[in-house]
């Protein structure tokens, strides 16, 4: 469970966040049809062996909501206070990601990894912005901004998240700990 509030993110963050965080992908059986806990297991205990700070649940493989709850039940029984689980907010719409992180609060993760759906289109910083603060309001985990092209938000900014708007996301929401570049 969190071992934070929302306005003590940064703080924990700068205390916390030391090492590397690698990534796993859900494993499927063999017919597709459920997801393989003996290979997601197998993958935690790889994370901890390898001396992995932290590691980001990958939920843009479709994963249904459900499917990718069992996979942070799994990987946090398995991690057992060993390792840092990033949840990563790549669902189809904000509605949908907001659902996702609250239930990755419950479930164990620590931080979540912001994405923005494929059919949000944003034309404004203001946009962007606003999504944004939707999201971290929505949870109390410490959120990693993640500026990148997949976004296409480089139709408002050259450098897809304009710097002033980095600066006032930073400075207006308390729970933004980070950038990953």
């Amino acid at each position: 469970m969190v071992r934070y509030k929302r306005n003590e993110a940064r703080e924990w963050a700068r205390e916390n966040m030391r090492g590397l965080a690698n990534v796993v992908i859900p494993s499927y059986t063999l017919d597709l049809k459920r997801l393989n806990e003996k290979g997601i297991r197998h993958d935690i205990r790889k994370e901890i062996e390898y001396g992995f700070w932290g590691t980001l649940l990958v939920a843009e493989t479709a994963v249904t909501l459900p499917e990718y709850q069992q996979f942070i039940q799994w990987a946090h029984d398995e991690a057992g206070g060993k390792l840092v689980l990033i949840h990563q907010a790549i669902f189809n719409t904000l509605e949908e990601n907001i659902e996702a992180v609250r239930m990755a609060e419950q479930e164990g993760c620590e931080l979540a990894l912001l994405g923005y759906p494929i059919n949000f289109y944003a034309t404004t910083n203001q946009q962007i912005y606003d999504y944004t603060e939707k999201f971290c309001e929505a949870t109390r985990l410490g959120v990693i901004l993640f500026p990148v092209p997949h976004w296409g938000f480089e139709r408002v900014h050259p450098a897809g998240m304009a710097p002033e708007l980095i600066k006032q996301m930073v400075n207006d929401i308390p729970n933004i700990v980070c950038i990953k570049a």
